[in-house]
């Protein structure tokens, strides 16, 4: 057993079966994106340009490939709102958020977490992750939204899934 795996050094690791190499945890973490950035993916949403909170749902769903709900980006707004680092106007009546001045400068004093989280998606988009997702979500609702998978089919599927992993595995810790 690992001690710290996945960031985590006052436990052991969860047994390690699934490192399969040295090197873990991996240098670039997913889209470089950490457990609490999801603040700063909405104040750089804004810094490019005013939306509403449906725009910043898919805004940041299409460009950092993460699951994004109005259950995540509202509160996100209200706490922003009440630190001074976005404000909103009512507009043909939705809510249109902007990017305060100290806003802004909350963005120019977290360069460090801004630059990470710009070369997370691009290291994403180097190595065609943006295109694995896009094609995960495909066929998941392939499957979900088809009346025609009965048990029979959905066995087939999941046969077919386990072999392409094992082939991608094969590949991927070669």
């Amino acid at each position: 057993m690992r001690e710290g795996c996945h960031s985590r050094k006052e436990r052991p690791c969860c047994a390690g079966e699934h490192h399969p190499r040295e090197g873990w945890p991996p240098r670039h973490p997913p889209f470089g994106v950490r457990r609490g950035d999801f603040r700063f993916l909405v104040l750089m949403a804004l810094s490019e340009k005013p939306m509403h909170g449906y725009a910043l749902i898919q805004e940041i769903s299409k460009t950092y490939l993460r699951p994004v709900s109005a259950g995540i980006v509202y509160p996100t707004l209200q706490e922003l709102g009440d630190m001074g680092l976005v404000s909103s106007e009512e507009n043909e009546g939705k809510k249109v958020y902007t990017l305060t001045p100290e806003g802004k400068k909350h963005l120019d004093d977290n360069k460090d977490i801004i630059e990470r989280l710009k070369e997370g998606k691009e290291h994403a988009d180097a190595v065609g992750r943006f295109g694995l997702m896009k094609e995960l979500r495909d066929m998941q609702a392939m499957v979900l939204m088809s009346d025609a998978v009965d048990d029979e089919k959905m066995k087939k599927i999941q046969e077919i899934l386990a072999d392409a992993k094992k082939r991608m595995a094969s590949v991927v810790f070669e």
